[in-house]
């Protein structure tokens, strides 16, 4: 958005929408969550499994190329991946250890996934 208007980044954001359901299952569940963020849940994965379907999305949106007025538009995703824990007391806490995953791979340099476990 910053660099190419809303418009723009509004497709970006419809072009990542598309990838993530190509490289999801149809029983995952996956939503823009803000802004900038999607939230998916991937049924029955293991961790392994989710950083290998979070690594797909991360490839596929790197090497997708997306064009508004004229222009070539490229883009990266960073990726926090949380494993669910019976330990956890609420969603939230789940959300919280994603968002923690998150933060770590925009701050180790973008175009990443991190997973993190309780």
């Amino acid at each position: 958005n910053d660099n190419y208007g809303h418009q723009a980044g509004d497709k970006v954001i419809q072009t990542l929408a598309q990838i993530i359901k190509k490289q999801t299952r149809e029983t995952d569940l996956s939503g823009r969550y803000g802004g900038e963020e999607f939230a998916i849940i991937l049924a029955d994965a293991s961790g392994d499994g989710a950083m290998q379907v979070a690594e797909r999305i991360r490839k596929a949106a790197e090497a997708t190329e997306v064009t508004h007025d004229g222009q070539s538009i490229r883009f990266t995703v960073s990726l926090g991946l949380a494993e669910f824990s019976p330990a956890f007391h609420n969603e939230m806490q789940w959300l919280d250890l994603a968002d923690q995953a998150l933060y770590e791979a925009k701050e180790n340099g973008r175009n990443q996934a991190i997973l993190r476990a309780k």
